[in-house]
């Protein structure tokens, strides 16, 4: 399984720590209706998560993800729909790669998509109480664009009422995550932080200082993520190493994956020129945008 995917199914499960509770999960495929009833607190917001463009939507413990395909024309309509919705906020991220995820059922194809709507509910919104919880996870739902080197940004239309994000402020928000006091949210954090960006060495750097925390379960979810660096994270190899010192057999092994993957990894060189060339692209496109 590509790592990428394999690190954004994992951070789907990732709910609680092993020490508080089990995930529990379900995904459904195509765009049958979901009930309107189970996202009442932000009026309007059922016309996005039910658009026709849907092609698959995942939940672990109310942390809940919509994944939709299709052309700019479908997405503005998505975009109408979300600015209309009653919310305090209207977040858009754009991000500069193509998306791509992966069903629970490893043996299926990955998911090709354009954007997707990731919503907050449940066991999982009872973080929201822990410090700085609210910065890992979106309180009101949020809308990722994924804007890559084919997708037609110049043909979007942003409502007033949205606030475009580039990844590189999400990841700064995300960060500050990791400082947090509860074990859950640093731990999160780690998965987060590298779904979000994992050419930056900020997000990078973040990881690595988490390799050090005293918590074995928020190390393993750090060594469990900082993989998706690639040849990037070879820094990282030194505290890595320090894991495997540790007597938590889970913290050893998520050591020792990541150790091998890094070390096996290709050069990313052009890779993260594509990646430098897609935020430029972005973050002209926002400025030329007005925002509230």
């Amino acid at each position: 399984m590509n790592a990428i995917i394999r690190a954004g199914l994992l951070l789907a499960l990732l709910v609680l720590p092993a020490a508080k509770g089990l995930a529990l999960g379900t995904e459904e495929f195509g765009n049958g209706p979901l009930s309107p009833e189970n996202y009442k607190q932000w009026k309007g917001i059922a016309e996005v998560i039910n658009d026709k463009s849907r092609v698959y939507q995942n939940w672990v413990n109310g942390n809940e993800h919509m994944y939709y395909a299709g052309s700019a024309d479908d997405l503005n309509r998505v975009l109408k729909s979300f600015a209309a919705a009653e919310m305090p906020v209207h977040e858009v991220v754009l991000r500069p790669d193509p998306g791509v995820t992966r069903s629970f059922d490893a043996t299926r194809p990955p998911i090709k998509f354009d954007w997707e709507l990731h919503v907050v509910g449940g066991i999982a919104a009872s973080q929201f109480d822990s410090d700085k919880g609210e910065l890992a996870w979106p309180k009101n739902p949020r809308l990722t664009i994924h804007a890559g080197p084919d997708f037609p940004i110049e043909k979007l239309s942003i409502p007033k009422e949205v606030k475009l994000v580039s990844i590189e402020e999400q990841s700064a928000i995300a960060r500050l995550a990791m400082d947090s006091t509860e074990q859950s949210v640093r731990g999160w954090s780690a998965g987060i932080v590298a779904r979000l960006d994992n050419h930056d060495p900020a997000n990078l750097a973040a990881l690595e200082r988490l390799l050090a925390d005293d918590d074995d379960w928020i190390r393993r979810n750090a060594a469990g993520s900082i993989g998706l660096f690639g040849s990037q994270a070879k820094s990282a190899i030194p505290a890595l190493k320090n894991c495997l010192a540790r007597a938590d057999a889970g913290m050893r092994a998520a050591a020792d994956s990541a150790i091998e993957t890094i070390e096996a990894a290709p050069d990313r060189t052009e890779e993260a020129k594509t990646h430098a060339a897609g935020l430029k692209r972005i973050k002209e496109f926002i400025a030329t945008q007005k925002q509230p």
